[in-house]
């Protein structure tokens, strides 16, 4: 379940995010609902996501004109890294990454973070298009 997939893979970012360190364990996650492409494309994301961490926090800030980076709660900006290193680097749909990044503000962070993740996606895309 790729969806899934992504939330384990927000998980470990935003783990990356406080601790600065990934050690390739999904055991944590329910693995009735992680095969092993879910486990490889969920590992994917991740080291993506943390050796290209510099150029996609330069893309988050450029995109949020409101706030520093050090302002964004660490949540939101673990799902807009997952979310821009998707949109970047696969072939899944920008709308169904953005909806999933949405959708994950509305799990793991405030409100307020929904309609913000949802703006800063929307313009990157806007960008890239």
């Amino acid at each position: 379940m790729r969806s899934y997939a992504r939330e384990a893979a927000f998980c470990k970012i935003y783990t990356y995010i406080i601790r600065q360190e990934f050690d390739g364990d999904f055991s944590q996650f329910d693995q009735d609902k992680l095969d092993e492409s879910d486990l490889e494309f969920a590992k994917a994301l991740v080291e993506g996501v943390i050796a290209n961490k510099q150029k996609i926090d330069g893309i988050v800030a450029e995109h949020s004109k409101q706030f520093k980076l050090s302002r964004i709660y660490r949540p939101d900006l673990a799902a807009l890294e997952l979310a821009i290193f998707e949109m970047q680097n696969t072939d899944t749909p920008h709308p169904v990454v953005i909806n999933e990044a949405v959708g994950l503000a509305k799990k793991y962070s405030t409100d307020k973070s929904v309609s913000f993740v949802n703006g800063i996606l929307a313009s990157f895309e806007r960008s890239i298009v």
